[in-house]
């Protein structure tokens, strides 16, 4: 079986069609063409009362006009009859920037463009409508240099045009499949709606610029700085940050020096069209009010429903060795197929044939603690390889379970390691090459809940809750099939990139919650401990409650935070875990509130197949995942812990850019693959024969690991081996929930994501992996191989 992804699918293309919905523009209504008019428009948002002047290529005045709401028109307009350069620039005015919203006075600034005599001439005899960008600004900079440099004007254009587009724009598309990336002299961009296709990358770009000056700290009129310093970069035909050999540099607003020739401008650029994109999708998904608001109100109506099923808690295996109390544990998982799973859903219920651990109803928990000897055994009675990785665990590459070492159909194999790392909310699942979407998708995956001196004790003290109201939720979307024999049996629908899925993943259209649809929980007037495990192969949640009412996050993948922090709302995407604290005192006897996903943007595509069977909900939409009913007055002991020990991990290992050897970047990208688009880091597919990067400790432990996202959509980063701490996101410290230990990270697009760690020579040697954990994303080839020696 080959890797390759599929071809860019109906969804993708109509949310590609989404991209066009920029932020909407005040355009003005037809204008009536004649064949002796010059039409056009200034954009950088449209740019109303803007002098503008047409010159020939000595500088002469031909026609002065003003702009309102981004247009102008210079009837009758009389133009050299040779070839020389005409230029069009647009000065003053104002415009309202797209990245902050503030208005801008152009002032002395300008926008411009460049055309042939010639050229402008057959143009207004076809009624077309020119338009004046930072790009065209670029171009006509360009071609002054040029001309003034003996360069005859055509010839000066083409060059000017085959710089920008080599330079600049070829290479940075969030959308790479899709044609029309190409420098645009044309068009009516003060349209809310562009014309086409290339009008609408091209309005994209133009909007970049404010966003990659937003990130640059540059105020947002030093958009037009940046324009022409890129000029002066570009006249020798290389965006290197250097005018020739002088260096090149912007003063931001607060006094910095930014070196141009020190940084990627081109991946610069490129991300802010990544992050331009995902914003306009978010504007799209945040304002698709007729599904969620559809959606609010199914909430409502299902908090007073009384047909949910009843929560289930997930069984806890019992240590096999016989002896409860010491410092070994031993577990067995047996790999199985065609169990008979019972699925129950509000007022229904059917069976799904699913893949389990030991042939149990539901995934099974395992409980050990810190400094415990775990003996593992995996016993694979499936047709084809398996695996367990053990899901933020530091532990030796040969016993991560990944897909170097696969356990053949009808083989075992016993995973051995001591457990030396802080409590945390860790978890199990298969992982062997192209197949651990499937895998885990038909119900493969457990919880490992580890405990530590430092949990414990705040158990004891009441400074957390435990037991009864410490509770795991595993929330997984699937698609069933329909019950074709009416015998109640509906199996699992299934597609991966490789077999007809979008590219977004398998999104899937119920949402389970520990094996049920929707389920109730009863819960007493005191503070509940819920782990939240998101494992969905490729679904985001944004995890709420239905009232708005704040709750505590006292934990993430690795471990406890440091200190409690309150929030309303925590975004999960796969993989990633945190622990909440409720506290149901606040409602009275009687009262029902929903877990739910609030909206939220970033998700670009729809449905996860063609099939027109199946619709799932797209990413992002608001969904319901299981009600608390409050049925009983309880008395509640439990204070939270306002923060941990000195000597807890998270406060006695905190790390700084200052502590790290070296930084290793990674580049989320599309690659095209035999006329295909996959999902890959640092342009490379995943070869399970090379080794991508090599970690020689005795040179240094502790490293810097930089994300960066060129992608049109947000991906779950996961790196085995470690736990992590993050620095910053696109240059914003971590705070709050972001200063947990994380394993996974949601780096979105145009987003750079820093995160820091310290391998440990006692337990980190040997092979492991880093890949998206959109699980599809990894089996098509966005993953990679790390050594450490």
């Amino acid at each position: 079986m080959t890797r390759f992804s599929r071809k860019i699918t109906h969804a993708w293309l109509t949310v590609i069609g989404l991209s066009m919905l920029l932020s909407a523009c005040n355009g003005g209504g037809d204008v009536a063409t004649i064949n002796t008019t010059l039409f056009g428009n200034s954009f950088k948002g449209p740019v109303d009362a803007a002098s503008v002047v047409v010159t020939d290529e000595a500088g002469k005045v031909l026609a002065k006009g003003q702009s309102v709401k981004g247009k102008f028109s210079f009837p009758a307009l009389i133009l050299p009859t040779d070839g020389q350069a005409i230029y069009i620039i647009s000065q003053s005015g104002n415009y309202t920037d797209e990245a902050t919203g503030s208005l801008v006075n152009v002032g002395s600034a300008r926008l411009m463009t460049v055309f042939t005599a010639v050229n402008l001439k057959v143009r207004i005899a076809n009624s077309s409508m020119i338009v004046l960008t930072p790009e065209t600004t670029l171009m006509a900079l360009l071609v002054k240099d040029l001309v003034a440099k003996g360069v005859i004007a055509d010839a000066a254009i083409t060059q000017a045009k085959n710089t920008i587009q080599t330079q600049l724009i070829d290479g940075t598309s969030p959308m790479p499949r899709l044609p029309g990336d190409t420098l645009q002299v044309s068009g009516d961009f003060t349209l809310a709606v562009p014309n086409n296709q290339t009008e609408s990358f091209a309005r994209n770009r133009a909007i970049s610029f404010s966003y990659e000056t937003q990130t640059l700290r540059l105020k947002p009129v030093q958009v037009f700085e940046l324009v022409k310093v890129r000029a002066l970069d570009l006249q020798d035909g290389v965006l290197d940050g250097l005018q020739n050999s002088v260096r090149l540099s912007l003063t931001d607003q607060y006094g910095t020096v930014i070196a141009l020739d020190k940084m990627d401008q081109r991946n610069s650029y490129k991300a802010e069209r990544a992050r331009l994109f995902n914003h306009t999708v978010n504007k799209f998904t945040n304002n698709n009010n007729a599904v969620n608001q559809a959606a609010l109100i199914q909430t409502q109506q299902l908090l007073t429903a009384i047909n949910l099923p009843a929560f289930q808690h997930l069984p806890v295996l019992v240590d096999e060795d016989g002896n409860l109390n010491d410092a070994y544990a031993t577990f067995t998982f047996t790999a199985t197929d065609h169990v008979n799973v019972t699925i129950n859903a509000p007022g229904k219920s059917w069976t799904t044939p699913m893949m389990r651990y030991n042939g149990m109803q539901l995934p099974p928990v395992v409980r050990a603690n810190r400094g415990d000897a775990m003996t593992l055994n995996l016993v694979n009675t499936l047709a084809t390889d398996t695996t367990i990785h053990w899901h933020g665990f530091k532990i030796p590459g040969a016993q991560d379970g990944g897909p170097d070492f696969p356990v053949a159909a009808a083989a075992s194999k016993t995973y051995r390691f001591t457990m030396q790392q802080p409590a945390a909310p860790l978890w199990f699942h298969p992982h062997p090459d192209m197949k651990t979407g499937e895998q885990v998708y038909r119900g493969l995956a457990g919880v490992f809940l580890l405990d530590d001196a430092i949990t414990k004790q705040l158990e004891a003290n009441n400074q957390l809750p435990s037991g009864a109201v410490d509770i795991p939720i595993l929330v997984q979307d699937r698609s069933f099939n329909a019950d074709v024999y009416g015998n109640g049996v509906r199996t699992l629908f299934y597609q991966d990139m490789m077999n007809g899925g979008g590219m977004e993943g398998m999104l899937a259209s119920d949402i389970l919650v520990n094996g049920s649809v929707l389920p109730q929980l009863s819960v007493g007037t005191r503070q509940y401990r819920f782990r939240l495990y998101n494992t969905s192969n490729a679904r985001t949640y944004n995890f709420a409650l239905s009232d708005g009412a704040m709750f505590m996050v006292i934990a993430t993948d690795g471990g406890l935070l440091p200190k409690p922090i309150m929030v309303s709302q925590i975004k999960l995407s796969p993989a990633e875990r945190a622990e909440i604290v409720i506290d149901f005192s606040k409602y009275t006897v009687g009262t029902n509130v929903m877990l739910v996903s609030k909206p939220f943007g970033g998700a670009m595509m729809g449905g996860a197949n063609n099939t027109g069977v199946i619709t799932p909900p797209a990413n992002g939409v608001h969904l319901d995942v299981m009600r608390f009913d409050v049925t009983q007055v309880v008395a509640d002991s439990v204070t939270l812990y306002t923060s941990l020990p000195n000597h807890a991990d998270i406060n006695t290992q905190r790390l700084t850019a200052a502590d790290s050897f070296r930084t290793r970047n990674f580049v989320m990208s599309m690659l095209n693959v035999n006329g295909s688009m996959t999902f890959v880091f640092n342009n490379r597919l995943f070869d399970m024969a090379r080794i991508d990067e090599t970690i020689t400790l005795a040179q240094g432990n502790t490293e810097i690991w930089s994300i960066q996202n060129m992608t049109p959509m947000a991906h779950p980063f996961h790196a085995h081996a470690i736990q992590w701490q993050i620095l910053d996101r696109s240059g914003v410290a971590a705070s709050g929930v972001d200063l947990g230990w994380k394993d996974t990270v949601l780096v979105h697009p145009g987003e750079t994501v820093r995160f820091i760690g310290r391998f440990d020579p006692v337990v980190n040697f040997g092979d492991y992996m880093y890949h998206c954990h959109i699980l599809e994303h990894e089996d098509a080839g966005m993953m990679g191989f790390f050594r450490i020696q």
